[in-house]
């Protein structure tokens, strides 16, 4: 039995064992909310589902994000989700700023960490102590939500980015700057292109790498590997990544994967790196397997 078929059947079984501790009511958009007071640190615009999504941070979850530690308990995060605003063509109408413009509000997505909250659920689904809902425009709990999808979704992420698909994004506003990370030198092993899949959730907030051609906030890293570095068709380049004048080999993704500042200063990535170059070598492994 593979790694992959055996962490698949051991996620099967969690699932099935149910969450009957858990109730999804407990996870709340505060009363307050209000985007003015919340701290926004990211925008993504979304060509492959034609959505614009805000993101914002409670005042907790922003301090917390100073330390390098993980959130305290009272960290909430929402997200608003919004269709975008289409033009005559069907395509999204995009404002000065870059942005998809608001059309429908569909959803608040919550997340909430709390002391204790992590023990309803199995060891082999546990995102910390963080829960899961839907609100739908009205503020009403989707009471219905699917938390074990969104414990799945997060799973991979671990403990080093906190369960949090922004996790860099928020660290680096509420700091004001990429952290550094100190690359390892230590030779690393073949890549494991499953262990490189599970890594690749870090990445999968901003981007997606499949055949769609689809961009997220960042390019669709399908065919990276070879490809010219800031030539991903559709997608709007810095002029750091534009001037880059080079192809994504091995050795070049490695490179960028342990620093992407360190390779293109004022690249819009906000990602610090992968310090250990086994994880780098795992990641390039999968990207691999996408040509």
């Amino acid at each position: 039995m593979n790694r992959l078929f055996a962490a698949a059947m051991a996620l099967g079984l969690a699932l099935s064992a149910g969450v009957a501790g858990a109730d999804p009511k407990r996870v709340i958009l505060p009363a307050d909310y209000d985007p003015a007071t919340y701290l926004l640190y990211g925008i993504h615009n979304r060509p492959d589902n034609g959505q614009v999504r805000y993101l914002y941070a409670n005042k907790v979850a922003a301090e917390g994000a100073k330390r390098d530690a993980a959130l305290p308990n009272g960290s909430v995060l929402v997200m608003e989700v919004y269709k975008a605003k289409l033009d005559t063509a069907g395509q999204p109408v995009v404002g000065a700023d870059g942005l998809f413009q608001k059309g429908d509000f569909l959803q608040y997505s919550v997340m909430e960490k709390q002391a204790g909250w992590g023990a309803d659920f199995p060891a082999t689904l546990r995102n910390g102590d963080w829960n899961y809902t839907v609100y739908t425009p009205d503020k009403v709990n989707k009471t219905d939500t699917k938390e074990e999808a969104c414990l799945a979704c997060h799973l991979p992420l671990g403990k080093g980015a906190d369960y949090v698909l922004s996790w860099d994004e928020l660290v680096v506003k509420v700091r004001g700057a990429v952290p550094t990370v100190t690359a390892s030198t230590a030779a690393a092993g073949a890549g494991d292109v499953d262990r490189g899949k599970a890594l690749f959730t870090r990445c999968s907030n901003c981007h997606t790498a499949d055949k769609t051609s689809k961009h997220k906030v960042g390019p669709n890293l399908g065919g990276v590997v070879g490809r010219p570095a800031g030539k991903a068709p559709g997608f709007a380049y810095s002029t750091a990544l534009q001037g880059l004048g080079a192809s994504w080999d091995e050795a070049k993704l490695d490179a960028w994967l342990a620093g992407p500042q360190k390779v293109a200063a004022g690249t819009k990535m906000v990602f610090p790196g992968f310090a250990q170059g086994q994880d780098r070598a795992d990641l390039i492994a999968y990207l691999k397997t996408l040509n």
